[in-house]
C-alpha cells in the first residue's frame, strides 16, 4: 500500500515536470512559426535567423552538466521554480526587445530554463521508479514534450495570425509564470535523494564529472544522441515548417499542423520504442533498429513528393521513427549510480542540444549559399526554392546514417538483472 502511494505521488510530481517540458517545446519551436514575421519584420537572412534560434541551444546545452549537478545536489523542485521564472522572463523579453542582440539574449533565457525540463523528469522517474521502467518513463516524458511541440504549431500559428508574433510571446510568458508557482507548489523531495546523498560519500563534482567522461560508452552514447537529434533541431524545430510552405504551397498555419504530426508520430513512438526494448531487453537493438527506420523515413519525407494526405501519413511515420532515441537516455543513467543520474544525463542531453547549435545556423548557411548560387533569387530576402531546401537538408539523412553505424559500438545496459527479479 505504501508503495503504491509513493508511486502515485512520483506520477504527480513527475507529471507537473513534464508538463513544464511540453511547455518548453512550445518556446523550443516557435521560431519556426514565426519564421517569415521574424525574416520580414527584423530584415534577416535565413543563416541570421538560424543563429538567432540557435542561440535557444546555446543557453540549452551549456546548461546540461550544471542542471544536472544542480539537480542532484539540490533535488528538482528549487531549480525547476527558477527554470521556469527563466523562461517566462526569456518570452516577455522576446516579446519586447527591438533588436537582433536583446532577442537573442531571450532565446538564451529560454534555453537556460529549458534545460531543467527533462532532466528534472529523469531525476524524479530514477528517485520514484524502478530502473526497469526508467525508459518507459522517458518515453512518456516525450509524449508529453511532443503534446507542446503539437501546440507550438497550428495552434500557436492561429494566436500569432490573430494577435502578432510579440503578443504571442507575451501569453507564453504568462503560461510559464503559472506553471512555475505549479512546481513550487506540487514538487516535493524524495528521502531517496538523501539517502543518493550519503551514497555519495566522498565523491566530489570533478570526480562524478571525470567518471562519466573516462567512460567511451558515455561518448558513444552521446554521438547517437546529437545524430538522431538532427531531425528534430535542423528539421522539425526551425527548417520543416518553411520547406512544407515551400513544397507543397501551403500556407503557415497548414504547413505548421503538418509539421505537429511529426511530434504526434514522436509521441507514440517515444514510449513505443521504450517499451519495445523493455520486452526484448536490449536498449542496443531498439536504438539501432530506430535509426535505420529514421534514416528511411526522412529520406521519403525530403526526396518523394507525394499526395497531402500521404505526407500527413509520412510525417507521422518520421516522428515514430525517431521517437527510439531517447532510449538513450535510460542507457546512459544504467552506466551510473542513482546519484549521478543528473550529471550523466545532463552530459548527454548536452551532446544532443549541440546538433540545435550547430544544425540550425549551418543549414540556414546552406540555404543562403543555394540562394546566392541561384540567379533568379538574387537580392531577394527569404527566396529559397524547393530545391534548396532539398540540396540543404540532404545532411539530415547522412547523419542519421552515421547513427545507424554507431549503434554498431554501444555496450547494452538494460538492467536485465532488475527485471528478471521483479517479474519473478
Amino acid at each position: 500500500m505504501e508503495k503504491n502511494r509513493s508511486h502515485v505521488l512520483g506520477l504527480v510530481v513527475w507529471g507537473c515536470a513534464a508538463f513544464f517540458y511540453g511547455f518548453q517545446f512550445i518556446l523550443r519551436v516557435s521560431p519556426s512559426v514565426i519564421s517569415h514575421d521574424l525574416m520580414r519584420d527584423l530584415h534577416l537572412d535565413a543563416c541570421l535567423l538560424g543563429a538567432l534560434s540557435s542561440f535557444y541551444y546555446i543557453g540549452y546545452s551549456a546548461m546540461q552538466i550544471p542542471s544536472g549537478i544542480i539537480l542532484d545536489r539540490l533535488g528538482p523542485r528549487r531549480p525547476l521554480t527558477v527554470a521556469c521564472l527563466l523562461c517566462a522572463g526569456g518570452a516577455f523579453l522576446f516579446s519586447y526587445a527591438e533588436s537582433l542582440t536583446l532577442l537573442s539574449v531571450a532565446r538564451t533565457f529560454m534555453g537556460i530554463g529549458s534545460a531543467f525540463a527533462f532532466l528534472s523528469c529523469v531525476k524524479l522517474a530514477s528517485l520514484y521508479f524502478p530502473p526497469r521502467i526508467l525508459s518507459i518513463l522517458v518515453g512518456f516524458t516525450m509524449t508529453v514534450g511532443t503534446l507542446g511541440a503539437t501546440a507550438g504549431g497550428a495552434p500557436l500559428g492561429m494566436l500569432v495570425d490573430a494577435s502578432g508574433w510579440r503578443m504571442a510571446n507575451t501569453v507564453l510568458g504568462f503560461v510559464s509564470l503559472v506553471i512555475a508557482v505549479a512546481a513550487f507548489l506540487v514538487i516535493r523531495e524524495n528521502a531517496q535523494h538523501t539517502t543518493n546523498e550519503e551514497e555519495r560519500a566522498g565523491e566530489t563534482l570533478v570526480q562524478s564529472l571525470i567518471l562519466i567522461a573516462k567512460n567511451p560508452q558515455t561518448w558513444i552514447y552521446g554521438l547517437y544522441g546529437f545524430a538522431m537529434y538532427v531531425p528534430l533541431s535542423g528539421f522539425a524545430d526551425l527548417w520543416g515548417t518553411p520547406f512544407v510552405m515551400e513544397a507543397y504551397k501551403m500556407d503557415r498555419t497548414a504547413a505548421a499542423g503538418t509539421m505537429s504530426l511529426f511530434y504526434v508520430g514522436l509521441s507514440v513512438g517515444a514510449p513505443t520504442w521504450s517499451y519495445y526494448a523493455t520486452r526484448v531487453q536490449s536498449y542496443r537493438m531498439a536504438m539501432m533498429y530506430s535509426a535505420l527506420a529514421s534514416v528511411l523515413c526522412l529520406t521519403l519525407v525530403l526526396y518523394v513528393h507525394v499526395p497531402i494526405y500521404a505526407l500527413y501519413g509520412l510525417m507521422m511515420l518520421a516522428g515514430f521513427a525517431v521517437g527510439g532515441q531517447f532510449i538513450a537516455f535510460a542507457g546512459v543513467t544504467a552506466l551510473n549510480p542513482l546519484y549521478r543520474t543528473g550529471t550523466a544525463s545532463g552530459m548527454h542531453n548536452m551532446l544532443c542540444m549541440i546538433s540545435g547549435i550547430a544544425m540550425q545556423p549551418l543549414l540556414g548557411y546552406f540555404l543562403d549559399l543555394c540562394q546566392k548560387a541561384d540567379p533568379t533569387c538574387m537580392g531577394v530576402i527569404g527566396c529559397y526554392t524547393k530545391e534548396h531546401y532539398l540540396k540543404s537538408l540532404a545532411i539530415i539523412p547522412l547523419t542519421l546514417i552515421f547513427a545507424l553505424v554507431i549503434t554498431v559500438f554501444m555496450k547494452d545496459t538494460f538492467p536485465k538483472e532488475d527485471t528478471k527479479k521483479a517479474s519473478s
